[in-house]
């Protein structure tokens, strides 16, 4: 049911919007404008550092690296003292990893997607350990996955 306010008329709304956004003008901003306002928008989305003693790597900060045309990572840490190194290790649907060994424990935690070791599943959430000097068959993936990887470093794991 029509009625005579026009707000309650969509035409009459649609139009006064459109004469509205005619009838804005974009305002031009000095350089020393730009900068004033890149600084707030910067302190607005700052993020507190962490903890003292503490380090936080961001999953969106640039350092991935394609390893294969299946593979990429994102090495997080490397501690050459005590032979080890975390990484963040995207393998794309497809992927074949060849079997192989560990001389150091190797802890694997699926974050996202499936893969299978062997004919083992692993799933979102799954930890896989293998222990120094075990071996493995070949990692693979239909879906494509993201894990966090703990082995040692630099890798001399032999493929079979």
């Amino acid at each position: 049911m029509a009625t005579n306010n026009p707000i309650d008329d969509d035409d009459a709304t649609r139009a006064v919007f459109a004469a509205l956004a005619e009838a804005i003008v974009p305002l031009e901003l000095g350089q020393s404008q730009r900068d004033r306002l890149r600084l707030r928008i910067m302190e607005r989305i700052a993020v507190a550092p962490p903890p003292s003693g503490t380090e936080t790597f961001r999953s969106r900060d640039d350092g991935w690296l394609t390893s294969s045309e299946f593979i990429e990572m994102k090495m997080l840490r490397v501690d050459e003292e005590k032979g080890t190194q975390e990484l963040l290790i995207r393998f794309l649907p497809g992927v074949e990893v060849p079997a192989h060994s560990h001389l150091k424990e190797e802890q694997m935690i699926i974050i996202e997607g499936e893969c299978f070791i062997g004919e083992h599943p692993l799933r979102a959430g799954d930890v896989h350990i293998a222990p120094a000097g075990s071996w493995h068959p070949a990692i693979t993936s239909n879906t494509g996955t993201l894990l966090l990887l703990r082995c040692e470093y630099p890798i001399p794991a032999q493929s079979v």
